[in-house]
């Protein structure tokens, strides 16, 4: 008998338990692939499955087997590549979402009949960890009515404050997935622009002790590179994800967390994609203390770590600073993700009674390219008079303090709205300057009270 006892099931027999209508959880970015396929068989037997998810790295058996949606339709929290394809043709959509809220929501807010998330191999003890996954991965069991855990053999074991592993005692179903391994991804590489925007980005941050949130991409992984240059040292982190740049600077000896003031020694973090190398330095490794994102990601957590410099990419800003990142106008690129938490962690006094706790030395910066090239050839501005129509703000402008592209870099807190545009404007390729200035006059966001003549 497996070690599992009763518990021990296919994923034939976890996939026939699901009925017409239900919520299925697949968990997060690893999608369950054994109950996939399995649930896949039943295209065309059922109607109206509805699979909630968060990003996932391979392509799902369930919408593959039915390209029509009469059987399946997926809502999805974050939106990689994959699924973009599936919302182009209507077959699903995007859960708006602050990413460090999501646990709350499964626990006040959202119905699961079933969730089936990836896990390792069970310990001695009876417990199976979340991998490098922790997330809100608890709370979607907590909300389950039917909890099945999959286990994937090759799972990095991730120590974690809490939240980190559920006990057998606490699932229904177990499946042993011994067919596929967990899904790496290569680092993307960073570019010319990337350097030249993490050169302003370095100059900015403290070299004694800084701790450091960085978002996913080329662009946050060379700032951290270009910080083992600069002779920084006791590097700390307090992040929602862990990178490929974090492992190289961690293995050098600039990340220690020592002079950290919230859980110093300790790369505190909630979830990782990458290279197996990446795995493999994760795997059991007590430099790394994995969290839940409602803990990650509470502003006023945040804000308890002394010179926290969050660092984010964004898709675009209009002249007034409001930030686009997520959406393409009204088509979904991506989602909120943690990008508003850190940015109004890092300005936030977090309050413990009286005094005030923050720290002054805390930044945000959203960093951008300032051009792209469209389909046809042509260059055009990121930068524009206003948010497209359709484009989702992702950080209104109130809440925006550095912007950052390869030319330069603006403060916005306390400008008024000709000083934004002025500022913002001196981000912008030189060709559209001029076009972007222009604008404003027209919608009397600069006066000549304020400015007289070009850039």
């Amino acid at each position: 008998m497996s070690k599992y006892g009763v518990k021990s099931a296919t994923a034939e027999q976890v996939a026939a338990l699901i009925r017409d209508g239900m919520w299925v959880d697949y968990g997060t970015i690893q999608p369950p692939r054994a109950f996939d396929r399995a649930l896949a068989q039943r295209a065309g037997t059922l109607k109206n499955v509805k699979i909630r998810t968060l990003g996932h790295l391979a392509p799902f058996e369930v919408m593959e087997k039915d390209p029509e949606a009469k059987s399946f339709w997926v809502g999805n929290w974050h939106i990689l590549g994959l699924t973009r394809k599936y919302l182009s043709e209507n077959r699903g959509t995007h859960i708006p979402y602050n990413f460090g809220e999501t646990a709350r929501y499964y626990r006040e807010d959202i119905d699961c009949d079933i969730a089936v998330q990836t896990v390792t191999p069970m310990d001695g003890h009876g417990y199976f960890n979340f991998g490098p996954l922790c997330n809100f991965k608890q709370a979607v069991f907590e909300k389950a009515k039917i909890k099945v855990v999959e286990i994937v053999q090759d799972m990095p074991w991730c120590y974690g404050g809490y939240d980190d592993c559920i006990h057998l005692s606490e699932v229904d179903y177990v499946i042993e997935n011994t067919t596929d391994k967990t899904i790496t991804i290569p680092s993307a590489p960073a570019t010319e622009t990337d350097k030249q925007i993490a050169g302003y980005i370095a100059e900015m941050i403290p070299k004694d002790g800084p701790c450091l949130q960085i978002g996913i991409g080329g662009l946050p992984d060379a700032v951290l590179r270009l910080l083992a240059d600069s002779g920084a040292r006791d590097i700390g982190i307090h992040t929602e994800m862990v990178t490929e740049a974090i492992r190289e600077l961690h293995e050098a000896g600039l990340i220690t967390g020592r002079k950290k003031t919230l859980i110093p020694g300790k790369i505190v973090w909630a979830f990782a994609i990458g290279s197996r190398k990446l795995y493999d330095w994760i795997d059991h490794n007590p430099a790394l203390a994995m969290y839940p994102v409602d803990f990650t990601n509470d502003p006023y957590i945040i804000a308890m770590n002394k010179d926290l410099i969050s660092i984010n990419a964004c898709l675009g800003v209009d002249l007034q600073g409001q930030v686009s990142s997520e959406s393409i106008g009204p088509a979904q690129y991506s989602g909120t993700g943690g990008q508003l938490a850190f940015v109004r962690g890092a300005y936030y006094r977090a309050t413990k009674g009286q005094p005030p706790l923050g720290y002054p030395g805390n930044k945000s910066i959203l960093a951008f390219y300032s051009t792209y090239t469209d389909s046809s050839g042509k260059l055009q501005t990121r930068i524009k008079p206003t948010i497209p129509p359709g484009e989702i703000v992702t950080v209104p402008r109130v809440d925006v303090s550095y912007l950052v592209t390869e030319y330069g870099v603006a403060y916005l807190k306390g400008l008024s709205i000709p000083e934004r545009v002025i500022a913002i404007t001196k981000l912008a390729h030189p060709d559209f300057r001029d076009e972007l200035l222009e604008e404003a006059r027209k919608m009397h966001w600069l006066n000549k009270q304020w400015f007289q003549g070009g850039i």
